[in-house]
């Protein structure tokens, strides 16, 4: 591996745990529960979170917890003390699957769990006070009704044909699954789709019907989506390709105790 193909895994390893600590902080991942990857750009290979070391939970990863393994979660880095997650399936068949997907979320959001178990129909019914899960809504969450661990690559077979060319899944009964070009918008979605979830959540339970968005504003958010960063201009075009959300989150780690992993840069 050269220097900075090495230095390239390194800053990955350090995001995938990263996440793994927002999603913790934010209580999508509890405990032990769930697992954040990140595809090796060039190999058949990933950065997962894996179980072992001094495991103290989700919300407290460190870098060490971060292992290169292949699809199949084998590989050097497997052992050591360290073991690959028993829904490993989950990330390496979606990898071979979509070539164009460089990180994946499992996690277990409460709410999520309770729109899921409820069959809770996800209606885009806000709009300027959270468009980007608005999206979400808008595009349909595909839901995989399946309550079991997807622990082989036929029941990771059965959840792809589910979640079909979405970039989210609703998996009944057991949590949410979703997809990224990076860790840092594959971690922010999962956020997303978390607040969506509550939000649908506490509308039904409200005892109020809730009243879909206007036609017309419907039509523009349906526009404002298709469009590129560049397209709208103005702060969006400053954005670029950086995700300030995720910076957000990455302080929040800082300012509510939680910190960064330790080791950032190292292994």
């Amino acid at each position: 591996m050269t220097n900075e193909a090495s230095v390239e895994v390194a800053a990955l390893r350090y995001q995938v745990a990263t996440s793994c600590r927002i999603l913790g902080m934010l209580g999508l991942m509890v405990e032990h529960t769930g697992h954040v990857s990140a595809r090796i750009p060039g190999t058949d290979e990933m950065l997962v979170r894996c179980r072992g070391g001094n495991e103290e939970g989700v919300a407290f990863t460190e870098v060490e917890n971060i292992r290169r393994v292949d699809f199949d979660g084998k590989g050097p880095e497997a052992g050591e003390g360290y073991a690959a997650p028993y829904e490993t399936p989950i990330h390496g068949e979606i990898y071979r699957a979509k070539p164009n997907v460089m990180a994946v979320v499992h996690a277990h959001p409460y709410f999520a769990l309770l729109c899921g178990v409820t069959k809770m129909e996800y209606r885009p019914l806000y709009g300027a006070y959270d468009p980007s899960s608005l999206r979400i809504a808008l595009r349909g969450v595909p839901v995989f009704p399946r309550a079991i661990t997807v622990e082989t690559k036929e029941l990771a077979a059965e959840m792809l044909d589910a979640m079909g060319e979405r970039d989210v899944l609703l998996m009944q009964g057991h949590g949410i699954t979703v997809t990224g070009a990076t860790v840092e918008s594959a971690t922010v979605l999962a956020i997303q789709f978390d607040r969506l979830s509550r939000i649908m959540w506490d509308v039904a339970t409200s005892g109020r019907p809730g009243y879909d968005i206007p036609p017309q504003d419907l039509a523009e958010y349906e526009r404002r989506s298709a469009a590129t960063r560049t397209d709208r201009g103005g702060w969006f075009a400053l954005q670029g390709g950086r995700n300030w959300s995720w910076n957000y989150y990455v302080r929040l780690l800082q300012v509510n105790g939680f910190g960064l992993p330790a080791d950032g840069r190292s292994r």
